[in-house]
């Protein structure tokens, strides 16, 4: 059974705001809010306080994919009719014309930060500072009558939180405002963004406090009451990734190497591994480092993808298989006809992923459509999805492990553990010999793996690190020649030369700062990011 903490209690203690109630800018403080100063004083009301801030992951989520996955080759907005303002913001973002007004940007962005500000409250009240200066989290005194190891394994947790986000927003905005505590209105106004460099030293510091004191027992030793929670082989893997995103190669292999030797966490094998993973009945299993958490019922802890994702039209639900939820919105997020086709027809990964509908009767003008499988479920209330979500994976370890070691024999190995289950013959010495077929080939296990888990147009943009001869603007340059012809049935139509002169503008690499945090502050002056009036 999943924990599902009061609401009432969390709209008290953490003022969790509604996108409808937002103020002009980020609002850090909320006079109704009891004082952090008379809050967790011990277990119970330290439990209650980290339960909160696990809850508030759930929200970024549903916009999540807005920001990352419509972005890669692997998906696109597939509804070429559209005039409505909100699908044709998530087409404008699909080929890198987001307008700094977006809304669903706005979202990921305001829930990203609410999340945060309820973990800094609670890293308040367990006394915790950032020293910028040394680039670690600092104890101070705690006057109350919690043990040292219960106060580091919540903090541990909540420092987790804090990094997940900030990684996400650095990676999708560049330098931003770097809260490491509660701050209200007057001083919010008098902050200036932060570098990138900064925001990852802050991320560095809050990954190394969870590696030190979260859960570090294996897989199998971790209670029934502990699973879900953030662990050290969690923060370890994040920490690798941050690592490798910043082209710290050598930083990132200790800590994968100590996850897959010791952790305890596994690839599910077998014909049904793969599905497995996801599916609602194997919720947390060994192959889940870490992942947030939704619950159905009608408690408002259900997630929405299942609703944006699925069909809306019975034709299609009657071939591929797929649910349409109740109050489904659906025709977000689809994959890519060079998506589908870039898997061997014996991939199990292929089927599972990707559903195919092809209208009758067919003719050579027939238009194939291409859905999402990997979140589908029916559920009976709106936006009410079980399915979990899945942050980081074994798979994921093992195969940035490959990616950190670069071309030698283990890392194909490593490769290999992840195909066993697919239908995929093992990569040979032949397959990988040179640097450009190593690197194609775990740039598209990494893709073919992680289909729509929002991992693509990160993975695309860490590759330029990473990697020597494979870059974002190749791939998303050889997506949009493959693509052309369906992204010219839009109204609002971009010839090939248009699409790939996006990938050489500003606006490729980084969003917009939401355009409300540079209208309404009047102290600071916030630079928007290049390319973007």
């Amino acid at each position: 059974m999943k924990n599902i903490i009061n609401k009432n209690k969390l709209l008290i203690l953490f003022s969790i705001l509604s996108l409808a109630g937002c103020s002009d800018y980020i609002e850090l403080e909320n006079k109704n809010e009891i004082s952090q100063e008379d809050f967790y004083r011990d277990e119970t009301e330290l439990n209650l306080g980290i339960n909160g801030a696990y809850n508030t992951l759930r929200a970024p989520i549903a916009y999540e994919w807005m920001i990352s996955e419509i972005r890669s080759d692997n998906a696109f907005m597939n509804n070429t009719g559209t005039t409505n303002a909100q699908n044709l913001q998530v087409y404008n973002n699909d080929v890198f014309e987001a307008p700094t007004f977006d809304f669903f940007i706005e979202s990921y962005w305001f829930t990203s930060y609410q999340s945060i500000k309820t973990v800094n409250a609670l890293l308040a009240g367990l006394k915790t500072s950032y020293n910028a200066t040394t680039g670690t989290i600092v104890y101070n005194d705690y006057p109350y009558a919690v043990s040292d190891q219960i106060r580091k394994r919540i903090a541990g947790e909540a420092s987790f939180m804090r990094a997940y986000h900030y990684f996400n927003l650095v990676r999708s905005f560049g330098g931003v405002f770097l809260l490491d505590k509660v701050i209200g209105p007057d001083a919010a106004l008098k902050l200036p963004r932060a570098s990138e460099a900064d925001i990852y030293k802050f991320i560095i510091a809050d990954l190394k406090n969870a590696s030190a004191n979260c859960i570090s027992a294996p897989f199998a030793g971790i209670s029934a009451t502990d699973k879900g929670k953030v662990t050290s082989w969690a923060a370890k893997s994040l920490l690798a990734k941050v690592y490798l995103t910043l082209g710290q190669k050598s930083d990132a292999v200790p800590l994968l190497t100590d996850v897959i030797a010791n952790s305890g966490h596994s690839i599910l094998t077998g014909a049904t591994g793969y599905s497995n993973v996801f599916s609602s009945t194997n919720e947390l299993n060994a192959e889940i480092l870490f992942a947030i958490r939704f619950k159905s019922g009608g408690l408002g802890g259900g997630s929405s993808l299942a609703n944006l994702f699925s069909p809306n039209a019975t034709a299609v639900s009657t071939q591929t298989g797929l649910a349409v939820p109740t109050g489904t919105r659906g025709a977000y997020n689809n994959p890519t006809e060079e998506f589908y086709n870039s898997y061997a027809a014996t991939d199990v990964r292929r089927n599972y992923n990707i559903k195919v509908y092809k209208p009758t009767p067919t003719s050579a003008t027939t238009q194939w459509t291409y859905w999402t499988g990997k979140h589908n479920a029916a559920v009976a209330v709106a936006n009410d999805s079980e399915l979990d979500w899945p942050v980081l994976r074994f798979t994921d370890v093992v195969l940035m492990l490959a990616e950190a070691q670069g071309n030698i024999d283990d890392s194909r190995l490593q490769i290999n553990k992840v195909r066993l289950r697919t239908g995929l013959l093992p990569l040979t010495t032949t397959d990988v010999n040179t640097t450009a077929k190593f690197e194609l080939a775990l740039a598209n296990e990494r893709r073919w793996e992680f289909a729509f888990e929002n991992q693509r147009w990160f993975d695309i943009l860490r590759f330029n690190k990473t990697m020597t001869t494979i870059t974002a603007k190749g791939v998303m340059d050889n997506h949009f020649t493959l693509m052309e012809p369906f992204y010219a049935l839009y109204d609002v139509k971009f010839t090939l030369e248009q699409l790939k002169n996006h990938t050489t503008d500003p606006k490729f690499n980084l969003l917009p700062i939401p355009n409300i945090e540079i209208i309404t502050n009047t102290v600071t002056k916030i630079n928007q990011n290049p390319g973007y009036n």
